[in-house]
């Protein structure tokens, strides 16, 4: 197989939640207990067939949410996971959602992406229950509750479409780090 097709680079929906799994624990989140039946859909970036970044919509409690959103370091700050942030926010639509809730270890990350991040004070359906009893909480994770309106009317921060781009991927100088989307 020609070697540049092998590496071809797509957004698309991932039905290998296991992998979705296996991603998420190489980029740092704190999923190995948890089990990924409750994913409603799941949309990644690959790079030939590697599955390189991933966000997927999840039942918890009756209730839909953000959750897996997961990039390699190879790739981060480079808008794949906006991108994907995006394909999760339209088929929340699908299921007639106002509203999308997560759990950020990152909020800035959401914030740019026109996310609003509640205030302590505000009460929401996701909490930070399970957070506080991990030993990041407060030192390397510092995790908030955020939420985006998903009506048509609300506008993409320009600096995200909520079409998926291609990214261009250079194996030299590429940022990496702990907590980089």
């Amino acid at each position: 197989m020609n070697n540049r097709l092998s590496r071809a680079r797509s957004f698309r929906r991932v039905d290998d939640y296991e992998a979705v799994k296996e991603l998420a624990i190489r980029a740092g989140l704190d999923v190995v207990d948890k089990s990924v039946e409750d994913i409603v859909a799941a949309f990644g970036y690959y790079i030939g067939e590697s599955l390189m970044a991933t966000a997927a919509l999840e039942r918890e409690d009756g209730q839909l949410f953000l959750e897996w959103v997961a990039v390699d370091s190879s790739i981060r700050m480079r808008g794949v996971g906006a991108s994907l942030v995006a394909m999760v926010e339209d088929e929340a639509r699908t299921h007639g959602m106002k509203e999308l809730w997560a759990k950020a270890r990152i909020p800035e990350f959401y914030r740019r992406i026109g996310f609003r991040i509640l205030e302590k004070d505000e009460i929401g359906p996701k909490t930070l229950e399970g957070c506080v009893d991990c030993p990041e909480f407060g030192t390397s994770c510092n995790p908030a509750i955020v939420v985006r309106d998903l009506g048509d009317d609300i506008p993409v921060p320009s600096a995200y479409s909520s079409a998926p781009r291609i990214i261009q991927v250079e194996k030299s100088g590429a940022k990496s780090g702990p907590n980089r989307i």
